[in-house]
């Protein structure tokens, strides 16, 4: 049965208040430690054309809010919990900017001017950018939202809403699981994962010594910048038809080779790999709150950077993100931010993103529908990571029109930024030789 247009569903009530989960307190309370955006995720959109006025944005965003009622909630800190907005107006989440350059050939243009761009705490947290170009045709759309109001995975999904194919979402009910990286939804976590989150995630065992990776070494300028790479997914399609290996797989173990050839002298004797958080949506298909609150696992990846051969380095990855290692993954930490007390978890969270142990994020995620303006296709797609406290980088990931993009996220200080991708495209090309028959 189809659903209907969201307009149809202008008079559903708004969703009742729901207290903050362990994991958006302690996203909050990180937050707090230094600048709050650099805890802002989201999706960067850019369209040919002329931008449309914010007023023209907020009366489409009017159409389609009453199937996203979780976007108008907000934190009451003092009670802990998302209550509903008074007075909310769409209109106040619909920002303008103006930056030079050609938007459509550069969107890391876009991207760089709404990184820092500020959340109003007393709203809901989430805004929607129109980045509209001084010098040449196209604009870009950018959905940001502070990383405890919504993870990766509702980021994505409310971008499908609100500049996906206008089917609607009826409030309350859960569409089919996107594609990306989401780890399977985790059963009630009983004694034996309680006592494996307290084993593992609070107090984890040192498998390697840590490996001095220069990145990690470079003194901030506390100023961040992104650099952008697009790559042809019909290469990593040909890999998978060849190896069994998924896209994800296939993009670490590309990933990894790129890194190794970023600081070829760190790993020529170098015996450990790079260990690395890798984000992971654990949200139940059935929460009536699906798009509200932070629902993540983290899992701690080794890149076998130290390791020659690229398709060693593919078999290394497929074993350490596996399903099976990513579905024990999202036991022990449903088991930790829900059923532990909260200073568990703040222990079990600050140990996995310390970034003396683990200096580098990496995020796969998928949206389900090619969004559009007014008819038009959306020309490049690129996720907005937040950035990790302590952590000189984040590698995000997604998938648009044959196309895979990445995001690489860091601080100006950080030399050598701008050769990632091109250090990427290359090691695609050696894993594929590598890997040939």
């Amino acid at each position: 049965m189809a659903l209907p247009h969201p307009a149809a569903l202008r008079s559903a009530a708004p969703p009742p208040a729901r207290p903050l989960s362990s994991r958006d307190r302690l996203i909050m309370e990180i937050a707090g430690l230094g600048p709050d955006p650099r805890l802002h995720l989201g999706t960067l959109l850019t369209f040919p054309g002329r931008a449309p006025g914010p007023d023209r944005l907020a009366e489409h965003l009017r159409e389609r809010l009453p199937a996203l009622p979780e976007l108008t909630l907000r934190p009451d800190a003092r009670r802990r919990r998302w209550e509903p907005a008074p007075a909310f107006d769409v209109r106040d989440h619909v920002h303008a900017l103006t930056v030079p350059g050609d938007l459509l050939a550069d969107p890391a243009t876009a991207l760089d001017a709404v990184l820092d761009q500020p959340l109003d705490h007393t709203r809901p947290l989430w805004g929607l950018w129109i980045v509209g170009s001084a010098t040449a045709d196209g604009f870009a759309l950018a959905y940001r939202a502070h990383h405890a109001f919504q993870d990766g995975r509702a980021v994505t999904e409310t971008v499908d809403l609100l500049l996906g194919p206008p089917s609607g979402r009826t409030p309350g009910r859960a569409p089919g699981r996107p594609a990306g990286t989401a780890a399977p939804a985790p059963r009630a976590p009983r004694g034996s994962a309680l006592a494996a989150a307290l084993r593992e995630d609070l107090l984890p065992r040192q498998r390697h010594r840590p490996t001095d990776w220069p990145p990690a070494r470079q003194p901030a300028a506390g100023a961040r910048r992104a650099v952008l790479g697009t790559y042809d997914l019909g290469r990593l399609h040909a890999l998978t038809r060849r190896t069994g290996a998924g896209t994800s797989h296939l993009t670490l173990a590309v990933l990894t080779g790129a890194l190794r050839a970023w600081h070829p002298d760190t790993w020529r004797d170098a015996p450990a790999p790079l260990p690395a958080t890798f984000a992971l949506s654990v949200r139940a298909p059935d929460d009536p709150y699906r798009l509200l609150g932070n629902r993540g696992a983290v899992a701690v990846l080794p890149l076998p950077c130290q390791q020659p051969s690229p398709a060693a380095r593919l078999e290394s990855l497929r074993a350490e993100a596996s399903a099976a290692r990513l579905a024990d993954l999202a036991r022990r930490h449903s088991a930790l931010f829900d059923r532990l007390p909260h200073w568990c978890a703040r222990k079990g969270l600050k140990r996995t993103i310390d970034a003396r142990r683990v200096p580098l994020a990496l995020a796969d995620v998928r949206l389900r529908a090619d969004p559009t303006w007014q008819g038009t296709p959306a020309r490049h797609v690129h996720l907005i990571p937040p950035s990790v406290p302590g952590q000189p980088l984040f590698a995000a990931w997604t998938t648009h029109r044959r196309q895979l993009r990445l995001t690489f996220l860091a601080d100006t200080a950080l030399p050598g930024l701008d050769a990632l991708p091109g250090h990427f495209d290359r090691a695609l090309t050696e894993l594929d030789a590598a890997t040939a028959p």
